[in-house]
């Protein structure tokens, strides 16, 4: 007789409990594979029900009570159970957001848009050790998520990178100059060039092309990296 196989133990974190509900139910009819062992509303508990039942998979809500800076939340889990993989189910589908999530040691990225069946397999997916990134997002947003869970190194000095810092640096690695930023984000070139210091300050290099090592990890895409901030 073949032996049963020890199911998946989760916790589902989100702050609205008809979609925990949701969840729940979904994952229900997936048979013994599953089982919730928490769910909470709030970044605090999470962490605690992280803690007391170091449970295999996390389904994190982006948006939540109690979170503060998303990379760092995510960096705590992975401290308090280095085991748990997490996954973000957001409804959110800007680049930059997932950005944090990669950058914060996240295992995957699903949209709240996505079906049922397309969540399913997310959470199958990452369950088991691969990567899952909402198809809606660009090739690079996958790419990164590779990356971070492929290696560390960097990876506390772009943590240490603002949302709006991850979104200039995200549109420099797409080889866009600073008045095309600044147009996209609705702030002055002045102003780009500024976050574009902090930025460089935070990673402690010279040069758009090495900030853009930090996201890429692959030095043959510095051909994409653009001018000098000057530009």
């Amino acid at each position: 007789m073949a032996e049963k196989s020890v199911p998946i133990k989760l916790v589902v974190a989100d702050d609205h409990s008809m979609f925990r509900e949701m969840l729940k139910l979904a994952l229900h009819h997936r048979g013994e594979r599953y089982v919730v062992v928490g769910e909470s509303g709030d970044g605090k508990e999470t962490l605690d029900l992280v803690s007391r039942y170091l449970p295999d998979l996390l389904l994190l809500d982006y948006k939540m009570p109690g979170i503060g800076r998303f990379t760092d939340f995510c960096r705590e889990v992975k401290r308090r159970n280095p085991a748990t993989r997490i996954l973000v189910v957001s409804g959110y589908k800007r680049e930059e957001v997932a950005m944090e999530a990669a950058v914060g040691g996240a295992d995957g990225y699903v949209v709240k848009t996505s079906s049922i069946p397309d969540l399913l397999d997310a959470i199958a997916a990452v369950s088991t050790g691969s990567i899952w990134v909402d198809p809606c997002l660009p090739r690079q947003i996958f790419q990164a998520f590779l990356d971070y869970n492929a290696e560390s190194h960097g990876i506390q000095k772009v943590a240490r990178l603002t949302r709006q810092e991850l979104q200039i640096l995200s549109c420099v690695s797409r080889g866009m100059k600073n008045m095309e930023i600044g147009r996209r984000l609705y702030i002055s070139r002045k102003t780009v060039k500024n976050h574009l210091t902090h930025i460089f300050d935070k990673l402690e290099v010279v040069s758009r092309q090495e900030a853009v090592v930090y996201l890429s990890r692959d030095k043959n895409n510095l051909k994409i990296a653009g001018p000098t901030i000057d530009s």
